[in-house]
């Protein structure tokens, strides 16, 4: 039975290790122009100008295809 808890044990820290290698290997990219990110949603805007500026209907949340505004500017932080 402990034979069998040690590789239990082994198995475990093997499969953390290479999850955080891929982990480590994702943060490292770079990414670059012309990705495509997704539908991403974002919350309501602060103003009603600021929905009228990006073409929205109301001030409620919105995704990237409901802007009807000719360009949008996305700006994206890390902290790591």
């Amino acid at each position: 039975m402990k034979q069998k808890t040690r590789w239990l044990i082994l198995a475990l820290c093997a499969g953390v290790l290479m999850l955080c290698q891929v982990a480590l290997v994702a943060a490292e990219k770079e990414p670059e122009v012309g990705n495509n990110i997704g539908n991403v949603s974002f919350s309501a805007p602060v103003t009603a100008e600021g929905a009228t500026h990006l073409g929205l209907a109301g001030q409620t949340a919105f995704t990237l295809k409901d802007i009807k505004s000719p360009y949008v500017l996305v700006e994206s932080m890390n902290t790591t």
